[in-house]
């Protein structure tokens, strides 16, 4: 099939979801008490794409004939697409690392479960790479920021690594879509946002995606980004570490790995927007929220199913593979959350990981009895998994008020 003609065919299916979504809307009333019709008709297209790129779940019988290969390459086709920097919030400019000036000792990711293999290999690849690969990323300075500079070379400075003064607090952006999809341009909006509002710069890290970089390689790149910027002279304790989705999940693990490592056993503080902090464990949310969310939830024993496409595609299923991804550096709701940093968890009560999300929050104030302050869990009545995409929407102006305000109360 040509692409034109898939193209074609693409549209007319969104056309068509469209319309029967707003079709149910307005003869039914909207699915929640607090959707507008826009956002209804925009959830509803996007869990068409979701369920139709899934299309054939095959079974455990099927693995030995599933071409990875050719499902990395489709993500690159139908790859989350590009969102825009308000203009008022601030400005980017893309940057890098060459991983190999990063000197790594691997004897720190001794111990460190089923991420220390696959570290220190990973670490030697880059090595032998003669300094070939580099981590791309992007740099947004926040609008204030830039206003308040003078000269060119103030400026340039807001777009370079070190910090423009002294105890300056950044922001490590990690974005989400399931360690398969995204890119800090389809995140630049919502990174973008955050830095504006909360004054802060930001680093969000164009990290390797599954499967054709499976796990740790996501670990290991956020790793190489926070190692960088102590580098460039940012001390652990200014560093905030963000991620949502996805990049929720790697911004604990990658804290739990900081403090195996002993480099960081402290950051600035964390904000999780609907990470995905479990990825072992079916809660009663997955169905219970299945009609709201657009996201799906395919069971761990098909091949296919996200968690595993993450962690280790194409090796058969096992009791041995579930103990491995409880751990821990790969569902960190499993982790010692003891003297965790000031954290803020946002999430909406109909998003398929509720459950999940609630559950990390109880384990944070469960490790943390005498500083449960410290720990905020804002749940939005009616909202799905990172709302904040749909910026038309109160509550997402809201939580982007509210995460403003913890970032620049750090």
């Amino acid at each position: 099939m040509s692409d034109i003609l898939a193209k074609t065919m693409f549209m007319a299916g969104m056309a068509a979801t469209a319309a029967k979504s707003a079709a149910s809307y307005y003869f039914r009333g909207p699915r929640c008490p607090k959707w507008p019709l826009s956002f209804q008709v925009r959830r509803d297209m996007m869990f068409s794409v979701i369920v139709g790129r899934s299309g054939w779940l095959p079974t455990e019988a099927d693995i030995e004939h599933i071409d990875f290969e050719a499902i990395a390459k489709g993500r690159e086709k139908w790859d989350l697409p590009t969102s825009e920097l308000p203009p008022e919030m601030g400005a980017f400019q893309p940057a890098s690392i060459t991983c190999a000036s990063i000197d790594i000792d691997v004897g720190l990711f001794v111990g460190a479960g089923p991420a220390e293999s696959g570290l220190c290999a990973l670490v030697e690849e880059d090595r032998l790479d003669g300094g070939r690969r580099a981590l791309s990323c992007e740099i947004t300075a926040p609008a204030s920021m830039l206003l308040a500079l003078k000269d060119a070379a103030s400026v340039d400075r807001a777009f370079g690594w070190a910090p423009v003064c002294q105890d300056e607090k950044i922001v490590l952006f990690l974005h989400g879509g399931a360690y398969r999809f995204g890119s800090p341009a389809s995140h630049r909006g919502l990174a973008g946002r955050l830095s504006g509002m909360s004054d802060l710069r930001c680093v969000s890290i164009d990290y390797r995606l599954a499967p054709s970089h499976p796990y740790p390689a996501q670990l290991h790149d956020a790793f190489i980004a926070f190692v960088y910027l102590m580098q460039q002279g940012f001390k652990p304790e200014n560093i905030v570490l963000v991620g949502d989705s996805a990049g929720g999940n790697l911004a604990l693990a990658l804290l739990f790995l900081l403090r195996h490592t002993g480099i960081a056993h402290k950051v600035c503080g964390l904000l999780l927007i609907s990470p995905w902090s479990d990825l072992v464990s079916y809660r009663s949310s997955m169905e219970r929220n299945a009609s709201y969310d657009y996201l799906t939830a395919p069971p761990l024993s098909s091949p296919l199913a996200p968690a595993r496409m993450f962690y280790a595609p194409g090796r058969k299923y096992s009791q041995a593979l579930l103990d491995e991804m409880s751990h821990p550096l790969v569902s960190p709701i499993n982790g010692d959350f003891r003297d965790f940093p000031p954290t803020l968890i946002q999430a909406g009560d109909k998003e398929i990981l509720a459950d999940d999300i609630a559950q990390l929050h109880e384990n944070l104030l469960r490790d943390n009895p005498e500083h449960s302050d410290r720990y905020i869990y804002e749940c939005y009545t009616d909202m799905i998994h990172v709302f904040h995409q749909f910026k038309e929407l109160p509550d997402a102006r809201d939580a982007f008020a509210s995460a403003a305000k913890f970032l620049g109360s750090l």
